[in-house]
């Protein structure tokens, strides 16, 4: 099922109007908080998790449930990704972080604004788009699942990732990436 949805049309065209005509999916990940979940995600760029260069990533974030404040929806700081890659520091333990890196002082590069999204409506992201999310204070489940997209030029670093990744739009030129047949049911 992850094949399908990463390589759905409706969905693929709006990253290949980001990205370009050549696009590769590379990874999808279920992003859950449950009911009273303390947890909060930093402020973060993408691109610092991932051994991609050129910076040129895509993120589809689907909501599976209803996402607004009151449950922890994400929360962007638009046009953050304008100022390229950011130093960030080691989360501790006292921010309550679900990942392990924090960018301080992010109100310089301007305002949060919440994402509300209802069950079925999808984001799209930079990776290097300063986000993160508040604790889930409801009583409902937010969920949703990231579908994660680059360009065909981009190079991953690391040769599993590459492994991993699917051509859903034009080609891949070089044939950096595996592109696997999607598994059978």
């Amino acid at each position: 099922m992850g094949h399908d949805i990463l390589s759905h049309p409706r969905i693929v065209a709006c990253a290949r109007d980001i990205l370009g005509d050549d696009v590769v999916g590379w990874g999808t990940h279920f992003m859950c908080k449950l009911p009273g979940d303390s947890k909060r995600v930093c402020w973060h760029q993408d691109a610092s998790y991932w051994p991609f260069s050129p910076s040129k990533t895509v993120t589809a974030w689907l909501a599976i449930d209803d996402a607004d404040r009151e449950n922890g929806c994400m929360r962007v700081i638009p046009t953050s990704h304008l100022h390229g890659q950011l130093s960030y520091r080691q989360s501790d333990d006292s921010e309550n972080n679900v990942l392990d890196r924090t960018v301080d002082r992010v109100e310089q590069y301007g305002a949060p604004v919440d994402i509300d999204l209802k069950a079925g409506q999808i984001s799209l992201h930079s990776d290097l788009l300063l986000h993160g999310s508040e604790p889930n204070h409801s009583s409902r489940r937010r969920c949703g699942l990231t579908l994660r997209y680059c360009a065909a030029e981009v190079r991953s670093a690391v040769p599993e990732w590459a492994a991993k990744g699917i051509v859903v739009s034009g080609s891949d030129p070089d044939h950096h990436w595996a592109n696997p047949p999607r598994p059978q049911d």
